[in-house]
Formats: structure tokens, sequence, C-alpha cells
């Protein structure tokens, strides 16, 4: 404890001896230190024309802080040493300041509001161009006049000392002269500059470079390099050229020296280069891989050379390589640039990579009507590109393709480079619209010669952005598809799709009732972001063939703060509305205690469960409005800038989502929702069509029509004769609806009449009715389809009339008469 003591008391004295002005540099007067108009020089310039004299270079102290805590008076005195290093001062250009007299004119100032201070006689600082001793000084904060004192150099004269008395201000700059004489000149010598106070902090003070000597030389860069086809010719862009050293290229180069761009192996200059330099054509020699340009007196005088006019031909070089322009200047090393990249293909489709992907929702207008959604359904801006001048074939076709499920409101293009009087506007609005009709509205597919071919001097390059709507079933990326013959078939991602809702519902294996046949699941929509349901938009729930019966229970979480309406059931459709939006969570609704109302005549097999917003979608589904082919009809058309309105819009202006076709948007929210497996009638087990299946074609005759199928039959190693299954029971008469597939069992299941049948792959029997009946062969899937022996199918079915032809190899089911 007395040891500690001791130690405290002795630093306590410690700090008594120390003067009060020194706690002023306790880092609250705070400068940075920096060259201005440092210089290059040539080894000749350093020491012949200029004598190793460096002028212009200034240090300059910006003063960052300046709260100083003492004194108060007298005036604080703050003394600065500059160091040079390889280098001394000019001692005659700074005069002196001492004993009160002298002037340094513009050698030490200060900068201060816009205003710069010199040195009057008697070190005082005054406006810039005032000498007068009184009035107009520069005053510190403490309204004394800031002065300079006690210069002085020591006997190397590499280092300067003075003193600045009154105190610096915040934002205040103190410049001084690095007015000097370089002691070592040879290439690569610097002269660099050292600086500290006593009472400023000053950071960055050290080895500060002012001056340096170096090679004569030149520098060169491309302001990007420019794709190729092999065989093809493209224009360069602009190489600009700087001389290393000096302000201009007098200082390394004169005239009637020689500039020469020499390209690499497998690269020639062709016929219609027209060199310029600055703008300004310039005498030059083209031979073949090499152009020399004669430097006259413009160019000498000038700070850099922009060179222009360079068409450059792939002659034999490979795809994937990169050439490089050699350039050289008489007395000067050469550098090269890399200015041409070979590509396979000539006209490329980009989209910005470092722009975000544009998210939007599906299933609604581009105006997001019935949600709180601000995108504007634009998606990123794709830009498509020649390679070379007249790289786009006008004999050839070039198609985009959106998925499926995505299709275009409005299209906006730029206009494109690379179009004069020699070529149309490929691209355009025009051409864009009647591109989209030619792909019946779900490709764009400019026809050949939709434009010209470019003859112009610049490659064609136009920039295009659409406006997407989706269907409410589509999800994930917008990948932008262009191919054709005379292009590589690339991709892009321009947009992407999230749904406004989702829906969670199970398969319901049901029997055939009449009235109030409860569902025993509930179905549940979820909102996918907190308030993005509008106010009063609606929800209809429908199935196929099949009517709710009685109002369903319909309930909102109590997290959400969502609220509803209108819940009822009208036409066998059930509906409810938003009263008010979500504001805490996503919404999440569940509609429970659906019942059915069953007719007797529905055959079995699957029925899908339907859900829509008419507010989102312009879509009304109550049953009512289905057409004869069950699917929903559009009764309230919308959105804005359709891309052909010819077709989207029949009512003005107003336009829907869906495709030009008149076919309905896809709504399905559960594929087989009801699944009725038991039929409500006895249909007869017998077939009146007669089927034929030539094995290893790609169709079979139905009756008297022609049915193309996806997989043909074929003759198995076993060398029995195998049947699609979905094929042959769809064209004997059995609904499509009414043959499943469970892919977890493997198991297909056909529902005709009074009739289960069942069968398993691998398996070498057929259940029907529960009833187990031994097949010939085991069930094989070939292709993602099924395949039963034609035996067996037939069996299965109730066919007993089936023929084989082996000499067609031919198998014919026969229909009971």
């Amino acid at each position: 404890m007395k040891k500690f003591l001791s130690m405290v008391m002795a630093a306590a004295m410690v700090v008594s001896l120390v003067p009060a002005t020194a706690f002023a540099a306790d880092d609250s007067i705070k400068a940075t230190a920096s060259v201005v108009d440092a210089k290059n020089y040539t080894q000749d310039e350093i020491e012949t024309a200029l004598s190793k004299q460096v002028s212009g270079p200034e240090l300059q102290l910006y003063f960052t802080t300046a709260k100083y805590t003492s004194p108060a008076t007298p005036v604080v005195k703050d003394e600065y040493t500059v160091t040079l290093d390889n280098a001394e001062f000019d001692t005659t250009a700074f005069g002196s300041i001492a004993g009160g007299v002298g002037t340094l004119g513009q050698k030490i100032y200060i900068t201060a509001d816009g205003t710069t201070y010199t040195v009057a006689p008697g070190g005082r600082f005054t406006p810039d161009g005032n000498a007068a001793t009184g009035g107009n000084e520069l005053k510190d904060m403490n309204d004394n006049q800031v002065k300079i004192t006690d210069l002085s150099f020591n006997s190397d004269k590499d280092e300067m000392t003075f003193t600045v008395e009154g105190k610096m201000d915040k934002g205040w700059t103190l410049a001084i002269a690095l007015d000097s004489e370089m002691d070592k000149t040879s290439k690569g010598k610097t002269a660099t500059v050292s600086v500290e106070a006593d009472e400023a902090v000053i950071t960055n003070a050290d080895d500060l470079v002012y001056a340096s000597v170096e090679a004569k030389g030149i520098k060169a860069s491309v302001k990007d390099t420019v794709d190729i086809a092999v065989e093809e010719v493209a224009k360069l862009k602009e190489i600009k050229i700087e001389p290393t050293v000096g302000s201009t290229f007098a200082a390394i180069t004169d005239t009637g020296k020689e500039l020469s761009l020499r390209l690499p192996s497998g690269y020639e200059f062709a016929s219609n280069t027209n060199v310029k330099v600055n703008g300004n054509p310039v005498t030059n020699v083209v031979d073949d891989d090499e152009i020399t340009i004669t430097v006259n007196s413009t160019m000498k005088a000038a700070k850099e050379w922009k060179v222009t006019g360079l068409y450059v031909e792939a002659t034999s070089a490979k795809a994937g390589s990169v050439g490089t322009v050699r350039i050289g200047l008489t007395g000067s090393d050469t550098v090269t640039v890399e200015a041409i990249k070979v590509v396979d293909y000539a006209v490329t489709m980009s989209v910005d990579e470092d722009e975000d992907v544009p998210v939007m929702y599906s299933g609604v207008d581009a105006d997001n009507t019935g949600i709180t959604d601000d995108s504007d359904h634009k998606s990123l801006e794709v830009t498509v590109k020649e390679t070379f001048v007249g790289a786009f074939d006008e004999k050839k076709d070039l198609t985009f393709t959106l998925p499926e499920g995505v299709y275009i409101a409005e299209t906006n293009t730029s206009t494109p480079e690379g179009v004069d009087s020699d070529g149309t506007d490929f691209l355009s609005e025009t051409n864009f619209v009647a591109a989209y009709k030619e792909g019946e509205h779900s490709s764009l597919v400019f026809k050949r010669r939709t434009m010209q071919e470019n003859t112009g001097t610049e490659a064609y390059e136009a920039n295009f952005t659409l406006t997407l709507v989706a269907d409410p079933n589509f999800e994930g990326d917008v990948v932008l598809t262009m191919e054709g013959d005379a292009v590589e078939k690339q991709e892009v991602t321009i947009a992407k799709f999230v749904k406004p809702y989702t829906v969670e519902a199970q398969q319901n294996d049901m029997q055939i009732d009449y009235r109030n046949t409860e569902i025993p699941t509930s179905v549940v929509i979820k909102e996918a972001e907190a308030g993005l349901w509008d106010d009063v938009t609606d929800f209809q729930l429908a199935l196929d063939k099949i009517e709710f019966d009685v109002d369903a229970k319909v309930t909102v979480d109590d997290k959400s703060g969502l609220e509803i309406k209108n819940v009822k059931t009208k036409g066998g459709v059930v509906s409810f509305e938003v009263d008010e939006k979500s504001d805490d969570e996503p919404a999440t609704v569940t509609i429970s205690g659906l019942e059915l109302y069953m007719d007797r005549s529905l055959p079995a097999g699957a029925y899908d469960l339907k859900v829509a917003s008419e507010e989102m979608l312009g879509i009304n589904v109550l049953s009512s409005n289905y057409d004869e082919d069950d699917d929903v009809v559009l009764v309230t058309p919308r959105a804005t800038g359709y891309l052909n309105e010819e077709v989207y819009a029949p009512k003005g202006n107003d336009n829907t989502i869906a495709d030009v076709n008149d076919d309905s948007v896809s709504y399905t929210a559960k594929a087989g929702f009801v699944n009725i497996v038991t039929a409500g009638r006895e249909d007869t087990d017998s077939f009146t069509t007669k089927v034929v299946v030539p094995v290893g074609e790609s169709y079979l005759i139905s009756g008297e029509n022609k049915v193309t199928i996806d997989v043909p039959a074929y003759i198995n190693a076993n060398g029995y004769t195998m049947l699609p299954l979905r094929a042959v029971a769809v064209a004997l008469g059995i609904n499509a609806n009414n043959v499943l597939w469970d892919q977890a069992s493997r198991t297909a299941t056909v529902m005709y009449g009074s009739k289960i049948i069942n069968m398993t792959y691998g398996q070498k029997v057929v259940y029907v009715n529960g009833a187990m009946i031994p097949a010939t062969a085991a069930v094989e899937i070939t292709n993602d389809r099924m395949f039963l022996g034609l035996r067996d199918l037939g069996t299965a079915l109730g066919v007993t009339d089936i023929t084989w032809d082996g000499a067609t190899k031919t198998a014919t089911l026969n229909g009971n008469k």
C-alpha cells in the first residue's frame, strides 16, 4: 500500500512540472497533411531544362479540429518543422520573417472561408494582394492577428521551421510552398516532405511525395473489350494513350516519331479502318495486323491521344480467346491493352447483374388490383445486341419465350444504337406487338425479314423492359429465353413472381351421396405478407361439377387483425370478403364445415378445388358462369396496357390476364380435393369403341379417330405385347380423371362403371373390386408411363374380343356390339 501511494505522489509531482501551454496538445488540435500539384519529370527535364528546380507543389495542412485549451493570453504560438528528403529548399524564394520585418508573398499562406491570406511585411496575414500593414488582417478566434514569425532553415537547407502566432480555426488550411532543388535526379528518384508541430497533431505527415523522376513512356487503356465472332468484323472501343511523365506528349516524343498499334496472331485490321486521333485524321499506314501513325505537332502538344476508327477482323482466332493491342511509341516501352474477345455466337442477350430481380405478385393485374403492393410489374431491362455489324440474320426467325403462365402486358423499348438509313429498328414497339401475335401470345416470334440487314457502321443494340402478369398458380423466376437458327440459345432471369396467397388442402375420398355430404377436412388460405389483401377483396371456392351445400364456417386467426364479412354459399360457391386489412401478421383464414350437394349421376373420379379472388383476377367463379367446357368465364376483364389490344382489349383498354386463346387462367388450388371412389350409377361394364394399337407407333386408332400418344406400345423382353394403360383406357371411353396414379405406392387405379381396378408396378396381379386376378406379365413402367400386357389389360377392363396381328404387329380391342 505504501509503495502504491509513493507511485501516485511521484506521478502527481511529474504532472505538476508540465507547462500549462502543453495541455493544448491533447488531440484537440488536429490537421491532415497532403501534397497538391505534385510533379513528374523526365530525367532530361529535371536536369537540363529545369536545372533540378521543383516549383509548384504545395504542402497543405487542413485543420479538422481546433479546440485550444490554453493559454487565453498571451497569444498561442505553435512551431512547425517541414523536412525534405532528397531535396533542399530554395531559400531565396522564401525571403525571411525575422525581427518583425520581411515578406513571404504566397510561399506560406492561409485559406479561410474562401479567402486567401498572404504574409505582409511584419509577418501579418492580409487578404491576397493587400500588403497594407493595417486592416483586413486575418484574425484568430480571440480576435488576435495571426502571424508568421521566426522563419529559418538549417545549414543543409532541407529543414524549415517557422512559428504561427494565433489560434488556427477549424476549416482553415495552412499551405507551404515546396520550392526546392532535387539532390538526385536519376530515374525512379523522388523528393518527399514530412511535417510536425509542437501543438497540433498532424496525420498523414510523413514522406509525402511531391516530385518524382520517371522514365519516358506511355500508358494506355480501352473503355471496354468488344465481342467479335470468328471471320467477322467489329469496331474497337476508343483506345486512350497518355504520357507517363510531363503534362503533354512534348515531354516524351517529337514530330516525325511513330506510334504503332499491333494485333496478335489471328486478327487483322479491316479495310474500313479510318484512323483518327482526338477526332482528327492522321498520317498512317495500315499493314494487315499493324498500324503506324506519324506524330504531328498537334499530337505532340496534346495531353492525351484518343485513337478511334479501328475495325478488326478475327481471321483465325478461336472462340474464347482474348486479343490484345500492343502499343509502341519511338523511344518508349511497349504497352498492351485487352481490346477484343472472340465469341462463338453473334447476338447476345443480357441484364445488369448488379440490379436486384424485381419481385411481383402473380394472379393480379398490372395495377395490383385487390392487393396493396405498389410494384409496377416491370422486368429488368434486357439488352440485345450484335457482337459485330450485321450479326442479326434477317433471313431467319428469332424467338423470345417466357415460362408458361406468364404474359406480357406492356413493353417499353429504348432507341437502339446501330439503326440508320440502311436498317430498321428490329425490336421496336410495333414489331413487338406483331411478334407476340405471331407467337400466339405465348412467345415473341420475330419472323424472318422483320429487319433489313444492318449495313451501317455501328453494331445494333436495343434495350427493352416487359410489364408482366402471371397466372395465380405461377410462382418462381421468370426466365426469358432467346433462340433461333442464327443465335445460340441464351437465358436471363428478368423477374420473380410470388403468390399473394397460398391454399392448403387435403384429398378427401368420398362415397357418393346426395345432400349435406360433409367434407372431413378444412381448407386454409394464408396471406403472403401482413396487410397485403386490400379491403373489400373477395375470395371464392368452387369445385368441378359439384356444388357446395349450405354455408361453410370461415374463421380468421386472432393475431393478424384481419376481419371478414359476407360469408355465404351461393350457386354452389363459397365466398367471403375482406372487411379490414391485417396489420400485425399475415392472416390465416380457415374454411371448415364444407358440405357437398352430390348429384347421383356423378361418375367416380377426382374433382379439383379452385380458389380465386374476383377482385384480384377479374374472374367470377360462380357456377352460372361456367362454359360448356367447364372453364371459368372471364366476366369482368380489366388491367391496363396490354400489348396486343386487338386481342387483349375487346372493351377498349380493359384487359385480363387470360391468354388470347380464350382459355381461363389456371387457379386450381388442390387437384383431386374430392375423390369419389364409388360411381353414382351402374354404368355398363362394356365398351362399344374399337381400339387399334400398332406396336412402335406414336398413335392409336379409337373408333374412326387417330389419337397421338406420347409413348408407343412395345414387345417386352419376354415376348409380351405391352399397352399403355392410360392411353388405351381413355381411347375405350373412360374419363381421364378416372385413371388415377399414386406415386408413393406406384399404383394405378381405373374407375369405370361399378369397377375399381388397381395394378401396381412390378406385380403380376390385377385387382378388380378387391378381387385378385393373376396376370401373364408383370406391370411395367416405361418413360414414366404404366404398361400392361395385352391380354391382362383386356381382362381387367372386361374387353373379351382381343385380336393380335403378328404380321403388322397390331393389337385390336373390339368393343362389344
